[in-house]
């Protein structure tokens, strides 16, 4: 590429400018993953320091499995963090924040709904409900007052 009618300095400039950006585009492809959210059925197993999660593409610690033991089958939402300091080493990392659910109850691919949870939309019907019952209510002691 030839540059005509530039000034040596204006040159020296673009070439300098262009290896930055192409150091700092490789720099961004090499950074190491941070953590990254989980919604994944899968296994706990035992491994040979403690219980894992296998599933979501690894075997990941988790802190607190409630009230499931190695072999059940669960449903785990979380947030995966490769770099933790897990106490077993035979683990791809860790599940921080997990709440282990039973995929018989709560199956993969599907939203969570759990009653009276205003994220999970079951809620917006169950107050639309209890409105219009007030309303009809309201309606009744009205007409029984004009009478």
């Amino acid at each position: 590429m030839r540059f005509t009618g530039w000034a040596p300095a204006d040159r020296l400039a673009i070439l300098a400018i262009s290896l930055h950006s192409v150091a700092f585009a490789r720099a961004q492809a090499t950074q190491p993953a941070g953590p990254e959210p989980i919604d994944a059925c899968g296994v706990l197993v035992q491994g040979r320091e403690c219980v894992l999660f296998e599933g979501g593409g690894g075997s990941y610690y988790l802190s607190n499995y409630g009230r499931f033991r190695a072999g059940d089958a669960v449903r785990v939402v979380g947030t995966v963090d490769p770099d933790c300091s897990a106490i077993c080493s035979d683990a791809d990392g860790c599940i921080s924040g997990a709440e282990v659910y039973d995929p018989v109850s709560f199956p993969c691919g599907q939203p969570i709904r759990v009653p009276f949870d205003p994220c999970s939309g079951v809620m917006i019907p169950a107050l639309a409900a209890v409105s219009l019952a007030a309303a009809s209510a309201k309606r009744k002691c009205r007409m029984s007052n004009v009478e």
